[in-house]
């Protein structure tokens, strides 16, 4: 991870990583997150990788050790109705650039996953989450607390099952839309009607 090699040179050198998740969903929002960390941090982080080689249950887990730590994070929302005004695109941007700034001081080197960004000091990283500690943990915090949000949908829409699809387009959730038509959760701009 190239968060060993910074602090193999300065032990106090802070990071910032960031990711998003929810990109391709049918419905709810895109969820952004910055995390802030340093060597300090590295005992309560072996766990950490790539949030999609996690099951949910290791996920919670460190989402919540995370929260009973002094590492700072950032969340930060598109919801489906400004991804449709303003697409998934620039929703995405928002939502990076926004949780960096909150953290980003001009000290720390930040890392973004895959994405460019319109922030002079940031590097993107292909497979972020596989090179960058932070980079991954973002995307766990980004994904719980996603996830988290779309499972307390599922009360209120039980039809679409977001409890299991979280808004992606499973097959159930496909025949949710054509039996039951759009929620105000859905991304209208995605053409999610049959024609």
């Amino acid at each position: 991870m190239i968060e060993n090699t910074i602090w193999a040179e300065n032990p106090n050198q802070y990071v910032i990583g960031a990711d998003e998740v929810g990109r391709g969903c049918f419905a709810g929002p895109i969820v952004g997150c910055a995390v802030k960390i340093n060597l300090k941090d590295k005992d309560h982080l072996s766990d950490v990788k790539d949030s999609k080689k996690l099951t949910s249950k290791k996920r919670e887990n460190i989402f919540n050790v995370v929260r009973n730590t002094d590492i700072v994070y950032v969340i930060s929302i598109c919801d489906n109705k400004q991804i449709d005004k303003y697409g998934i695109q620039k929703a995405n941007n928002v939502v990076l650039t926004d949780s960096i700034q909150k953290l980003d001081t001009g000290s720390e080197k930040i890392y973004v996953d895959h994405f460019n960004i319109d922030l002079l000091n940031v590097t993107s990283l292909t497979r972020g989450e596989d090179k960058s500690i932070a980079i991954a943990l973002a995307s766990i915090m980004a994904k719980v607390s996603r996830d988290n949000y779309m499972v307390k949908m599922s009360e209120k829409y039980p039809e679409y099952d977001f409890a299991n699809n979280k808004g992606y387009g499973t097959l159930k959730h496909r025949q949710a839309i054509q039996k039951y038509g759009l929620t105000d959760l859905h991304r209208t701009s995605f053409n999610l009607m049959p024609k």
